[in-house]
Formats: structure tokens, sequence, C-alpha cells
């Protein structure tokens, strides 16, 4: 009973003060106005003008990640041994660190194939069988025996664990192992045998690394979110140029005051040609309905493509240029 009315007693604190955050309109609690919001708004402006001028956007990659590493990083709040204040290391893979060895020492012999790997914040070892050996040979079966693992610890200790497998595994299948602590920096070896001297064989070894997963308590988690989701559209095979600049704009509009400086600037230039129209000199520029909807909709175009590629700002001045000279009236002689 008594463990229950503490457990309650936490969960109405923790609702408490998620109330006593700023909230937005939409309910999510306001990020702060800070240096670190405020060199995630240069950051994002960078990024959305590397988007759009960039010829070759497969070239800049990396400038964007490390640009985008670095905010999520200083988000996440590091601390000196490696952990974060807003994110912790969860056993969901992450990425992998593997090998792919050949496998030719006999199950039964007392030194059997060593394979070491090393990698940060593993949590698991893996070893699996592909069905092929080379282009077109069939595999064989692998045994494998023991994983030995030695790890340092966030805190800085030092571990040491010897896992027995003994276990076959077959041509297309896997088999593996938990390491009983997420390791800081883990060194595995793992050894495999085959069955007999001319059932060579191949197998690959893995590190699986631990997701780090962002605490939704976070100040800045809904900063981290949009900068995590940017760079995954950078990260990409293929980066898709329109989406990773819009994401870029919708993250930035989304920080503090952003929105409002944007929509203080686009009144400023309404009131502006308002008064532009009361004292007459807007003679000889383009008032509200002067332009016609295929103008319109050109120069709409001609925006576009000046915010895009070399080539295409390119073609954007050319037709820049020739529809002025289309609008230009003729010289009366």
């Amino acid at each position: 009973m008594k463990t229950f009315l503490v457990a309650s007693a936490l969960s109405l604190c923790s609702l408490a003060a998620i109330a006593q955050q700023p909230q937005n309109p939409s309910g999510v609690p306001a990020l702060p106005s800070d240096a670190n919001m405020d060199l995630v708004a240069s950051d994002l402006r960078t990024v959305a003008r590397v988007a759009g001028v960039a010829e070759d956007l497969g070239r800049v990659r990396q400038v964007l990640l490390d640009i985008l590493d670095s905010d999520i990083k200083t988000l996440r709040g590091p601390r000196e041994d490696g952990t974060y204040q807003w994110a912790s290391l969860q056993r969901e893979e992450g990425g992998r660190v593997s090998d792919e060895k050949s496998v030719e020492y006999v199950f039964s012999e007392k030194v059997l194939r060593e394979v070491t790997l090393t990698g940060a914040n593993a949590y698991r070892v893996e070893v699996s069988v592909p069905k092929k050996r080379g282009t077109f040979q069939a595999n064989n079966s692998v045994f494998v025996r023991n994983v030995i693992v030695d790890s340092t610890l966030f805190d800085g200790r030092t571990v040491h664990h010897e896992i027995p497998i003994n276990v076959w595994v077959e041509p297309g299948d896997a088999t593996g192992g938990p390491l009983p602590e997420i390791g800081k920096s883990v060194k595995a070896l793992v050894e495999l045998g085959v069955e007999k001297g001319d059932k060579q064989a191949v197998a690959k070894v893995s590190l699986v690394q631990a997701k780090l997963a962002d605490d939704p308590n976070s100040p800045y988690y809904p900063a981290v979110t949009r900068l995590v989701a940017i760079r995954d559209l950078a990260a990409a095979k293929e980066i898709n140029r329109g989406q990773l600049k819009n994401a870029a704009d919708e993250a930035l509009v989304a920080l503090p005051g952003e929105l409002e400086k944007r929509n203080a600037q686009l009144a400023a230039a309404d009131e502006q040609r308002k008064q532009m129209a009361a004292n007459g000199t807007m003679r000889g520029s383009i008032a509200l309905g002067d332009a016609t909807p295929d103008v319109v909709n050109e120069l709409t175009e001609i925006q576009r493509l000046m915010n895009g590629t070399v080539a295409e700002q390119a073609e954007g001045r050319d037709r820049l240029t020739k529809l002025i000279a289309g609008l230009t009236p003729a010289r009366v002689q």
C-alpha cells in the first residue's frame, strides 16, 4: 500500500511539473528562449541556405551532418563521462559493427577461429552464417563455442565476461546473446569452428550498438526531435532538396519568437506599401492587382529557381530578364 501511495505521489508531482511548464497553443511545452535556441536558429538558417544553393547535396552532406550532430549533442546535455542529461541508451539497435571471416578450424580442436571486434555502446553479440560462401559456393554450418567480452563501463569500471554459446548455426540463420551491461567501449572475441576440415565456411560477427533515446521531459525535446528528423533527411542515400529545405524552415519557425518575427516583417512590409499608396509614391511600382495571373505564376517559378542550384539560378535570371523585356512598353518614336 505504501509503495502504491509513493508511486502515486511521484506521478502527481511529475504531472504538476509538466503542467507548470510554459505551453504553446497546441499544448506542447514551449521551448526556452536561450543561447542554445539562438545557436540552433542560426544553424537551421545555414542548413536551409546550403540545401538551397548547393549544386551537389551529396558533396556537402558531411557538413550538414556535422552541424546537425553538434546541435543535437548540445541540446541533449553531454556529461563528462559520455552520457547525457536528456538522453539515454536503450537496448534497441542503433547501429552495428560487423566483420565477415572465413572459418576453417574444426570445432573439436582446442583452438578455434577467433574473430575480434571493438565498438562503442554495444549490448549484444550476434553471429550470422550467410547462405552462400562467395558468389556460387554453398556455405556450411558454423559452431559458436564461446564469446569473451571485455568492457569499459560509463562509470570507468572494466568488466570481463566469458559467455558459453555452444550452438551450431546453419546457413541462412543466426544466433546471439545479450551482454550483461551496455558498454561504453566493448571488445568481443568469438570462437568459431566447422564440422570437418573440408567444410570451410564464412560467418559474420556483429556487435549490436544501443540506440540513444531522447527524454520527452527535456525542455528541448521538440527541437531535438525535429533536428533528428532533418538529420535523417540529410543522411539519406538520395537527398530530397525540397523536403530538406522545408523541414529546416518548419523547424526554424517552431523556435521561440521566429514565427512572430517573420509575421512582423510581413506586416511591416504591408504597412510600408499602404503608406506609399497613401503618399502617392507607388507610381511606377506594382500595386495589388496590377499583375495578371500568368505574370504572378512566372515570378513564383523564378523565385523557386533563384533558391535552387547554380544552374537553376542561372535559368531564373534568364527568365527574369525575358519577363522584364516582355513587360517593358515600346518607346514611342
